[in-house]
């Protein structure tokens, strides 16, 4: 059963008897008929930059079902906001941290009950990591060229402090016991041609919210993507001609290099069952073993559409045929062979997955 647009309340009431009789638990409801949107995967939909139609669609492991709409849904009808940049876990809490107007919403991961909004210092809020009892957000004013990480406790949402930065702050994961951050990306000239805004990435020592380093990558092409896995940070780093994953070291600050020769312009990294995912800005999808130095010269498939988000959850790779003004489609690929499992409409702007 696919449910592709948001359900007026009279309807989600009917539709809780059909659903809580399944025996997928990804959409049961509580004994108060609350619906649970547990063993799915969770998409963010950033929305319009000037309109209040950012939300979280929700989608079945068994990729059967569907809701959109459930922040709002599970909120009086509440809007979620504009620019919902990403979605972070802590224990049963999810943090939707919205670009615009500069919040984060922590609910419960399971029923998106809003529990309650985080304002505090944020200053174009990007991305989460946590570590121990603390979070970490970045903020990156685009008009004011502010950049920074701030820091608050998770037991109380009191914000710490703020580490400041010079070109950048965008991705930050932890890996190894650090917080790591992307502290330089993509800038634009005037013609607003794609140039570097610098090759740096920094390791914050979360025991004493000070940097351990500063991490100088080779001056080529632009940082494109920072993930963590497995304890490890990986950075993205391409150009025309090749693409590059740097291995960070947080207990030195030093790297080690995998070049993706003759595979240019990648745009996205993930990992997972310990192999790497990428895809390039022709929407070609690679493929191969995390630590090998073997290059995949064939990609696995070519996703269709204006690819935004991109995720690969579970054996199946999730990629967003976004669209910005109206609601945008998702193309689930197996990540075997790229055969198309699956494709649905979410909502305006998708731009993350998330396994729940």
């Amino acid at each position: 059963m696919n449910i592709r647009k948001i359900l007026s309340l009279a309807f989600a009431s009917m539709l809780l008897f059909n659903v809580s009789c399944s025996t997928d638990s990804s959409y049961e409801s509580t004994d108060d008929g609350t619906l649970r949107f547990d063993s799915g995967v969770l998409i963010s939909n950033e929305g319009g930059f000037t309109t209040t139609t950012s939300e979280v669609s929700f989608v079945s492991n068994d990729l059967t079902t569907v809701f959109n709409k459930i922040y709002g849904m599970s909120n009086n009808k509440e809007d979620l906001g504009k620019v919902l940049q990403t979605i972070g876990f802590n224990g049963n809490r999810a943090y939707l941290v919205c670009n615009i107007p500069n919040k984060i919403d922590i609910v419960d991961r399971y029923t998106f009950k809003k529990l309650t909004t985080v304002t505090a210092n944020l200053d174009g809020a990007r991305y989460i990591a946590f570590s121990g009892n603390q979070y970490y957000v970045t903020n990156n004013n685009f008009d004011t060229h502010k950049r920074k990480l701030n820091i608050y406790n998770i037991s109380d949402n009191s914000f710490v402090k703020s580490i400041d930065f010079t070109n950048a702050a965008e991705k930050v994961v932890e890996a190894s016991g650090s917080i790591v951050v992307q502290t330089d990306g993509v800038g634009y000239d005037s013609s607003w041609n794609p140039i570097p805004t610098g090759y740096t990435v920094t390791v914050v020592n979360p025991s004493t919210n000070v940097v351990s380093y500063t991490v100088n990558l080779p001056n080529v092409g632009i940082i494109k993507d920072l993930i963590s896995y497995k304890g490890n940070a990986y950075v993205l780093v391409s150009d025309n001609t090749n693409s590059f994953i740097y291995k960070i070291n947080t207990a030195n600050g030093t790297y080690e290099t995998t070049t993706l020769t003759a595979i240019p312009k990648v745009q996205k990294l993930r990992a997972d069952n310990d192999r790497f995912y990428f895809i390039t800005d022709t929407n070609k999808i690679y493929t191969m073993a995390v630590g090998s130095t073997t290059v995949p010269t064939t990609p696995i498939t070519t996703a269709v559409g204006d690819v935004y988000g991109f995720n690969i959850i579970d054996g199946k790779i999730f990629a967003a045929d976004a669209n910005y003004s109206t609601d945008g489609k998702v193309n689930v690929y197996n990540a075997s062979n790229g055969i198309l499992l699956k494709n649905f409409t979410a909502g305006i702007g998708t731009n993350g997955f998330y396994k729940n």
